[in-house]
Protein backbone atom coordinates (compact mmCIF):
# COMPACT_ATOMS: atom_id res chain seq x y z
CA UNK A 1 0.00 0.00 0.00
CA UNK A 2 1.23 3.50 -0.82
CA UNK A 3 -0.07 7.01 -0.04
CA UNK A 4 -0.99 9.51 -2.75
CA UNK A 5 -0.33 12.43 -0.34
CA UNK A 6 2.26 11.07 2.11
CA UNK A 7 3.24 14.59 3.33
CA UNK A 8 -0.08 14.78 5.19
CA UNK A 9 1.16 12.02 7.49
CA UNK A 10 3.30 14.70 9.18
CA UNK A 11 0.07 15.84 10.83
CA UNK A 12 0.57 12.88 13.17
CA UNK A 13 3.41 14.80 14.88
CA UNK A 14 1.33 17.78 16.10
CA UNK A 15 -1.49 15.37 16.91
CA UNK A 16 0.88 13.35 19.12
CA UNK A 17 2.04 16.55 20.91
CA UNK A 18 -1.54 17.75 21.42
CA UNK A 19 -2.56 14.33 22.82
CA UNK A 20 0.31 14.39 25.32
CA UNK A 21 -0.64 17.90 26.42
CA UNK A 22 -4.28 16.90 26.67
CA UNK A 23 -3.43 13.89 28.82
CA UNK A 24 -1.23 16.05 31.05
CA UNK A 25 -3.96 18.65 31.50
CA UNK A 26 -6.56 15.92 32.14
CA UNK A 27 -4.43 14.42 34.90
CA UNK A 28 -3.10 17.69 36.42
CA UNK A 29 -6.26 19.73 36.39
CA UNK A 30 -9.00 17.16 36.69
CA UNK A 31 -12.09 18.24 38.62
CA UNK A 32 -12.13 17.13 42.26
CA UNK A 33 -14.54 17.31 45.18
CA UNK A 34 -12.76 18.17 48.39
CA UNK A 35 -14.12 16.05 51.22
CA UNK A 36 -12.42 15.44 54.56
CA UNK A 37 -11.41 11.81 55.08
CA UNK A 38 -10.34 9.97 58.20
CA UNK A 39 -6.62 9.93 58.82
CA UNK A 40 -4.88 7.18 56.88
CA UNK A 41 -7.83 6.46 54.56
CA UNK A 42 -6.91 6.47 50.89
CA UNK A 43 -9.18 7.07 47.93
CA UNK A 44 -9.33 4.05 45.67
CA UNK A 45 -9.89 4.58 41.96
CA UNK A 46 -12.11 1.91 40.47
CA UNK A 47 -11.46 0.37 36.99
CA UNK A 48 -14.86 1.62 35.87
CA UNK A 49 -13.87 5.17 36.78
CA UNK A 50 -10.64 4.87 34.74
CA UNK A 51 -12.59 3.44 31.83
CA UNK A 52 -15.11 6.28 31.95
CA UNK A 53 -12.33 8.87 32.16
CA UNK A 54 -10.00 7.65 29.43
CA UNK A 55 -11.94 5.53 26.92
CA UNK A 56 -13.68 8.45 25.11
CA UNK A 57 -10.37 10.34 24.98
CA UNK A 58 -8.50 7.36 23.50
CA UNK A 59 -11.26 6.72 20.96
CA UNK A 60 -11.07 10.35 19.79
CA UNK A 61 -7.28 10.05 19.40
CA UNK A 62 -7.57 6.86 17.35
CA UNK A 63 -10.32 8.43 15.21
CA UNK A 64 -8.12 11.47 14.48
CA UNK A 65 -5.22 9.19 13.50
CA UNK A 66 -7.50 7.30 11.10
CA UNK A 67 -8.74 10.58 9.61
CA UNK A 68 -5.15 11.65 8.93
CA UNK A 69 -4.49 8.31 7.21
CA UNK A 70 -7.61 8.84 5.11
CA UNK A 71 -6.47 12.37 4.15
CA UNK A 72 -3.13 10.93 2.98
CA UNK A 73 -5.15 8.79 0.48
CA UNK A 74 -3.85 5.25 0.90
CA UNK A 75 -3.89 3.33 -2.39
CA UNK A 76 -3.64 -0.34 -3.30
CA UNK A 77 -1.48 -1.39 -6.22
CA UNK A 78 -3.71 -2.85 -8.91
CA UNK A 79 -3.01 -4.73 -12.10
CA UNK A 80 0.19 -3.96 -13.99
CA UNK A 81 -0.45 -3.71 -17.71
CA UNK A 82 2.06 -3.47 -20.54
CA UNK A 83 0.65 -1.39 -23.37
CA UNK A 84 1.15 -3.25 -26.64
CA UNK A 85 2.44 -1.79 -29.83
CA UNK A 86 0.29 -2.10 -32.92
CA UNK A 87 -0.68 -5.72 -33.45
CA UNK A 88 -0.30 -7.90 -36.51
CA UNK A 89 -2.94 -8.12 -39.24
CA UNK A 90 -3.62 -11.77 -40.10
CA UNK A 91 -5.78 -13.11 -42.91
CA UNK A 92 -6.80 -16.76 -42.48
CA UNK A 93 -7.23 -18.07 -46.05
CA UNK A 94 -8.91 -21.49 -46.08
CA UNK A 95 -9.54 -23.92 -48.95
CA UNK A 96 -13.18 -25.10 -49.18
CA UNK A 97 -12.85 -27.30 -52.27
CA UNK A 98 -14.49 -30.73 -52.33
CA UNK A 99 -11.26 -32.58 -51.55
CA UNK A 100 -11.26 -30.99 -48.08
CA UNK A 101 -13.83 -33.65 -47.10
CA UNK A 102 -11.12 -36.35 -47.22
CA UNK A 103 -10.91 -38.45 -44.05
CA UNK A 104 -7.13 -38.57 -43.56
CA UNK A 105 -7.63 -35.97 -40.79
CA UNK A 106 -10.11 -36.06 -37.91
CA UNK A 107 -12.99 -35.50 -38.46
CA UNK A 108 -11.85 -34.53 -41.98
CA UNK A 109 -9.47 -32.04 -43.59
CA UNK A 110 -11.96 -29.19 -43.31
CA UNK A 111 -12.80 -29.93 -39.67
CA UNK A 112 -9.10 -30.17 -38.74
CA UNK A 113 -8.31 -26.89 -40.54
CA UNK A 114 -11.12 -25.06 -38.72
CA UNK A 115 -10.19 -26.51 -35.34
CA UNK A 116 -6.51 -25.55 -35.74
CA UNK A 117 -7.49 -22.04 -36.89
CA UNK A 118 -9.75 -21.56 -33.86
CA UNK A 119 -6.98 -22.67 -31.52
CA UNK A 120 -4.58 -20.24 -33.21
CA UNK A 121 -7.01 -17.34 -32.81
CA UNK A 122 -7.48 -18.08 -29.11
CA UNK A 123 -3.78 -17.36 -28.54
CA UNK A 124 -3.79 -13.90 -30.16
CA UNK A 125 -4.35 -10.81 -28.00
CA UNK A 126 -4.04 -7.58 -29.98
CA UNK A 127 -4.01 -8.72 -33.61
CA UNK A 128 -6.72 -8.04 -36.16
CA UNK A 129 -7.84 -11.23 -37.87
CA UNK A 130 -9.90 -11.76 -41.03
CA UNK A 131 -11.03 -14.80 -43.02
CA UNK A 132 -11.01 -15.54 -46.75
CA UNK A 133 -12.43 -18.76 -48.22
CA UNK A 134 -11.75 -20.12 -51.67
CA UNK A 135 -12.39 -22.99 -54.06
CA UNK A 136 -12.80 -22.21 -57.77
CA UNK A 137 -13.05 -18.54 -56.70
CA UNK A 138 -12.29 -16.55 -53.55
CA UNK A 139 -14.49 -14.59 -51.15
CA UNK A 140 -14.02 -12.50 -48.02
CA UNK A 141 -15.76 -14.36 -45.20
CA UNK A 142 -14.86 -11.97 -42.36
CA UNK A 143 -13.09 -8.56 -42.54
CA UNK A 144 -10.14 -7.73 -40.32
CA UNK A 145 -11.37 -7.25 -36.77
CA UNK A 146 -10.39 -7.47 -33.12
CA UNK A 147 -13.74 -9.12 -32.36
CA UNK A 148 -12.39 -12.65 -31.95
CA UNK A 149 -15.82 -14.00 -31.06
CA UNK A 150 -17.12 -12.87 -34.46
CA UNK A 151 -14.10 -14.36 -36.25
CA UNK A 152 -14.62 -17.68 -34.50
CA UNK A 153 -18.29 -17.72 -35.45
CA UNK A 154 -17.45 -17.03 -39.10
CA UNK A 155 -14.89 -19.83 -39.12
CA UNK A 156 -17.43 -22.24 -37.65
CA UNK A 157 -19.77 -21.39 -40.55
CA UNK A 158 -17.20 -22.40 -43.19
CA UNK A 159 -18.19 -25.54 -45.08
CA UNK A 160 -17.39 -27.36 -48.28
CA UNK A 161 -19.42 -26.08 -51.22
CA UNK A 162 -20.14 -22.65 -49.73
CA UNK A 163 -18.91 -21.11 -53.01
CA UNK A 164 -20.53 -21.70 -56.40
CA UNK A 165 -18.37 -24.64 -57.35
CA UNK A 166 -16.22 -26.65 -54.94
CA UNK A 167 -14.45 -28.45 -57.78
CA UNK A 168 -11.39 -26.19 -58.26
CA UNK A 169 -8.57 -24.58 -56.29
CA UNK A 170 -7.90 -20.94 -57.16
CA UNK A 171 -4.86 -20.15 -55.02
CA UNK A 172 -3.98 -17.04 -57.02
CA UNK A 173 -7.45 -15.55 -56.50
CA UNK A 174 -7.31 -16.41 -52.80
CA UNK A 175 -4.00 -14.58 -52.35
CA UNK A 176 -5.31 -11.60 -54.35
CA UNK A 177 -8.48 -11.22 -52.26
CA UNK A 178 -6.47 -11.56 -49.03
CA UNK A 179 -3.96 -8.98 -50.26
CA UNK A 180 -6.74 -6.58 -51.22
CA UNK A 181 -7.96 -6.48 -47.62
CA UNK A 182 -4.47 -6.24 -46.10
CA UNK A 183 -2.60 -3.83 -48.38
CA UNK A 184 -3.92 -0.60 -46.85
CA UNK A 185 -3.34 -1.72 -43.26
CA UNK A 186 -1.12 0.71 -41.24
CA UNK A 187 0.44 -2.13 -39.22
CA UNK A 188 4.07 -3.03 -39.81
CA UNK A 189 3.43 -6.77 -39.97
CA UNK A 190 0.81 -8.28 -42.30
CA UNK A 191 0.54 -12.00 -42.98
CA UNK A 192 -1.60 -14.49 -44.87
CA UNK A 193 -1.99 -18.04 -43.52
CA UNK A 194 -3.07 -20.05 -46.55
CA UNK A 195 -4.35 -23.62 -45.99
CA UNK A 196 -4.97 -25.81 -49.01
CA UNK A 197 -4.95 -29.49 -49.97
CA UNK A 198 -4.62 -29.20 -53.73
CA UNK A 199 -2.66 -27.79 -56.61
CA UNK A 200 -3.84 -24.51 -58.11
CA UNK A 201 -5.90 -25.47 -61.17
CA UNK A 202 -8.29 -22.60 -61.77
CA UNK A 203 -8.83 -18.90 -61.15
CA UNK A 204 -8.18 -15.67 -63.01
CA UNK A 205 -4.82 -14.81 -61.41
CA UNK A 206 -1.50 -16.62 -61.46
CA UNK A 207 -0.45 -17.59 -57.88
CA UNK A 208 3.17 -16.51 -58.42
CA UNK A 209 2.13 -13.07 -59.68
CA UNK A 210 -0.29 -12.74 -56.75
CA UNK A 211 2.50 -13.66 -54.30
CA UNK A 212 4.80 -11.03 -55.84
CA UNK A 213 2.07 -8.42 -55.52
CA UNK A 214 1.53 -9.37 -51.86
CA UNK A 215 5.26 -9.02 -51.23
CA UNK A 216 5.13 -5.55 -52.78
CA UNK A 217 2.70 -4.53 -50.03
CA UNK A 218 4.91 -6.05 -47.33
CA UNK A 219 2.66 -9.08 -46.83
CA UNK A 220 4.18 -12.42 -45.86
CA UNK A 221 2.46 -15.66 -46.85
CA UNK A 222 2.64 -18.81 -44.74
CA UNK A 223 1.48 -21.73 -46.90
CA UNK A 224 0.23 -24.94 -45.31
CA UNK A 225 -0.25 -28.06 -47.44
CA UNK A 226 -2.75 -30.29 -45.68
CA UNK A 227 -2.86 -33.89 -46.95
CA UNK A 228 -2.04 -37.37 -45.78
CA UNK A 229 -0.12 -39.97 -47.80
CA UNK A 230 -1.04 -43.25 -49.51
CA UNK A 231 -4.64 -44.39 -49.82
CA UNK A 232 -7.15 -41.90 -48.51
CA UNK A 233 -10.89 -42.27 -48.00
CA UNK A 234 -13.31 -39.57 -49.07
CA UNK A 235 -17.12 -39.49 -48.92
CA UNK A 236 -18.64 -39.42 -52.42
CA UNK A 237 -22.27 -39.04 -53.45
CA UNK A 238 -23.41 -42.10 -55.45
CA UNK A 239 -26.72 -43.50 -56.62
CA UNK A 240 -26.80 -45.48 -53.39
CA UNK A 241 -26.15 -42.45 -51.16
CA UNK A 242 -22.92 -41.19 -49.59
CA UNK A 243 -20.16 -43.79 -49.63
CA UNK A 244 -16.50 -43.65 -48.66
CA UNK A 245 -14.23 -44.22 -51.65
CA UNK A 246 -10.49 -44.88 -51.39
CA UNK A 247 -8.10 -43.03 -53.68
CA UNK A 248 -4.41 -42.23 -53.87
CA UNK A 249 -3.33 -38.99 -52.20
CA UNK A 250 -3.41 -36.24 -54.80
CA UNK A 251 -0.59 -33.89 -55.78
CA UNK A 252 -0.74 -30.88 -53.47
CA UNK A 253 1.66 -28.73 -55.46
CA UNK A 254 4.37 -28.39 -52.85
CA UNK A 255 6.70 -26.70 -55.34
CA UNK A 256 4.25 -23.88 -56.01
CA UNK A 257 3.43 -23.39 -52.32
CA UNK A 258 7.13 -23.24 -51.45
CA UNK A 259 7.69 -20.66 -54.18
CA UNK A 260 4.77 -18.53 -52.94
CA UNK A 261 6.15 -18.58 -49.40
CA UNK A 262 9.71 -17.78 -50.53
CA UNK A 263 8.63 -14.89 -52.78
CA UNK A 264 6.75 -13.22 -49.93
CA UNK A 265 9.24 -13.84 -47.12
CA UNK A 266 7.01 -16.44 -45.44
CA UNK A 267 7.45 -20.18 -44.91
CA UNK A 268 6.04 -23.41 -46.30
CA UNK A 269 4.69 -26.17 -44.04
CA UNK A 270 3.40 -29.67 -44.72
CA UNK A 271 0.77 -31.23 -42.44
CA UNK A 272 0.10 -34.96 -42.75
CA UNK A 273 -2.13 -35.31 -39.67
CA UNK A 274 -3.91 -33.29 -36.99
CA UNK A 275 -0.88 -33.15 -34.69
CA UNK A 276 1.40 -31.77 -37.40
CA UNK A 277 -1.20 -29.16 -38.31
CA UNK A 278 -1.49 -28.01 -34.69
CA UNK A 279 2.31 -27.78 -34.38
CA UNK A 280 2.50 -25.71 -37.58
CA UNK A 281 0.08 -23.15 -36.15
CA UNK A 282 2.12 -23.08 -32.94
CA UNK A 283 5.23 -22.38 -35.00
CA UNK A 284 3.53 -19.52 -36.86
CA UNK A 285 2.22 -18.20 -33.54
CA UNK A 286 5.80 -18.13 -32.21
CA UNK A 287 7.19 -16.52 -35.38
CA UNK A 288 4.58 -13.77 -35.52
CA UNK A 289 4.48 -12.30 -32.02
CA UNK A 290 3.33 -8.77 -31.28
CA UNK A 291 6.15 -6.75 -29.72
CA UNK A 292 5.37 -4.94 -26.48
CA UNK A 293 6.73 -1.64 -25.25
CA UNK A 294 9.14 -1.71 -22.33
CA UNK A 295 7.11 0.79 -20.31
CA UNK A 296 4.53 -0.56 -17.90
CA UNK A 297 1.38 1.03 -16.53
CA UNK A 298 0.42 0.39 -12.92
CA UNK A 299 -3.15 0.99 -11.81
CA UNK A 300 -3.80 2.24 -8.27
CA UNK A 301 -7.09 2.04 -6.41
CA UNK A 302 -8.00 4.41 -3.55
CA UNK A 303 -8.34 2.61 -0.21
CA UNK A 304 -9.11 5.50 2.16
CA UNK A 305 -12.76 4.49 2.63
CA UNK A 306 -12.19 1.92 5.45
CA UNK A 307 -10.13 4.45 7.46
CA UNK A 308 -12.78 7.14 7.06
CA UNK A 309 -15.67 4.81 7.96
CA UNK A 310 -13.88 3.43 11.02
CA UNK A 311 -13.04 6.96 12.24
CA UNK A 312 -16.69 8.03 11.94
CA UNK A 313 -17.81 4.91 13.82
CA UNK A 314 -15.37 5.67 16.66
CA UNK A 315 -16.58 9.28 16.92
CA UNK A 316 -20.18 8.03 17.02
CA UNK A 317 -19.21 5.64 19.82
CA UNK A 318 -17.67 8.55 21.77
CA UNK A 319 -20.90 10.52 21.41
CA UNK A 320 -23.01 7.57 22.63
CA UNK A 321 -20.68 6.82 25.55
CA UNK A 322 -20.71 10.43 26.78
CA UNK A 323 -24.43 10.95 26.35
CA UNK A 324 -25.83 7.61 27.47
CA UNK A 325 -23.20 5.53 29.28
CA UNK A 326 -20.57 7.62 31.05
CA UNK A 327 -22.83 10.50 32.04
CA UNK A 328 -20.93 13.38 33.64
CA UNK A 329 -22.52 15.18 36.55
CA UNK A 330 -21.93 18.96 36.49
Amino acid sequence: MIFASPHLLYLLIPLFIICLLGAFVKIKFKAQIKYPLAKGLKVKTSPLFLLASWLPFLLVVVALILLIFALARPQKKGKTTIPPSKGIDIMMTIDTSGSMSALDFQPNRMGAAKEAALDFISKRLTDRIGVVVFADSAMLQCPLTLDYFAVEEYIKLIHIGMLKSPGGTAIGDAIAVSTLHLKDSPTKSKIIVLVTDGESNTGTLDPVSAAKAANGYGIKIYTIAISGEGLIQQPVQTAFGTQNVSFQANDIGEGLLKEIAALSGGQFFRARNNMELENIYKTIDALEKTEFDKTAQVDFEDAYQPFLVLALILLLCVFILKKFVFIEVP
